[in-house]
C-alpha cells in the first residue's frame, strides 16, 4: 500500500491564534483523517534558531521541506507537520513535527513553549530535543523545561492506581540531538558512549 495522503511540502499543524492561544488548522487534519496506514510520529524541540527544521529535511530525505531561517529571527512558528512514507517500514507513514523554537525572545510568553512542548510529547512516538555544542549546565537548565509539564499532563484517577503507569507507556522515546559536537567523548581518561556521556551530565545535574 502506497502513501494514503501525498504532500507536496509541509502544512501547519497547530497555529498561533492573535490571542495568544493555539488552534489547530482544520486541512492538516484532513490529511491526517486520510492515513488508514500505522504511522510514526517524530517531532523536534528545542532553542529557536538551533537547526530544528534542518534535521527534519534530512530525516524527510529532502534538502528542502520545512523552512529554513539565516537570519537571527525565529523561522517556524507553532508545529509544522510533513507525512512521507516512511524510509524503512513498509506501509507505514512517517510523520514529521517541527516546532516552534523555545525561548524566542520575541514572543515573551513562557507558556506558550511550554504549551508546544507539550503537544509535542504527546502527539509524537519519538521526541527528539536539539542543542547546541556540549551538553552543560545551560543546556540541562532548558531542558528543564520539560519537568514543568507535570503541571499540565496528569492522570486524575481515584479508582485505578495503575492508570497513571499505564498512561506512561505511550510516552515518547527520547533523543537528545547534541549537534556541532567537537570534543572527544573521553571521561577521567577513559573513552565512552554517547548515552555514558549523557548519563554522566544527568548524574553531575542531581548531585547539584
Amino acid at each position: 500500500m502506497a502513501l494514503n495522503v501525498k504532500m507536496g511540502g509541509p502544512v501547519c499543524l497547530i497555529m498561533n491564534s492573535t490571542d495568544g492561544k493555539l488552534e489547530v488548522n482544520s486541512d492538516a487534519l484532513e490529511i491526517l483523517s486520510g492515513i488508514s496506514q500505522p504511522v510514526v510520529v517524530v517531532a523536534v524541540v528545542g532553542l529557536y534558531r538551533t537547526g530544528k527544521s534542518y534535521l527534519m529535511n534530512k530525516l524527510a530525505g529532502v534538502n528542502r521541506g520545512f523552512d529554513l531561517g539565516a537570519t537571527i529571527e525565529a523561522k517556524t512558528k507553532g508545529i509544522w507537520m510533513w507525512c512521507v512514507p516512511h524510509p524503512t517500514k513498509a506501509n507505514c507513514t512517517l510523520v514529521l513535527l517541527d516546532t516552534e523554537g523555545l525561548g524566542d525572545v520575541e514572543k515573551g510568553d513562557k507558556k506558550n513553549d511550554i504549551w508546544i512542548f507539550c503537544l509535542a510529547l504527546l502527539l509524537s512516538s519519538a521526541l527528539v530535543y536539539n542543542s547546541m555544542g556540549t551538553i552543560d549546565q545551560d543546556a540541562l537548565d532548558k531542558l528543564h523545561l520539560s519537568t514543568e509539564l507535570t503541571e499540565k499532563i496528569k492522570i486524575k484517577s481515584k479508582d485505578n492506581d495503575d492508570e497513571e503507569a499505564e498512561f506512561s507507556k505511550h510516552f515518547p522515546i527520547f533523543i537528545w540531538s547534541v549537534r556541532d559536537f567537537t570534543l572527544k567523548l573521553e571521561i577521567n581518561g577513559k573513552l565512552v558512549t554517547e548515552d555514558e556521556y549523557l548519563e554522566n551530565a544527568l548524574k553531575l545535574k542531581e548531585r547539584m
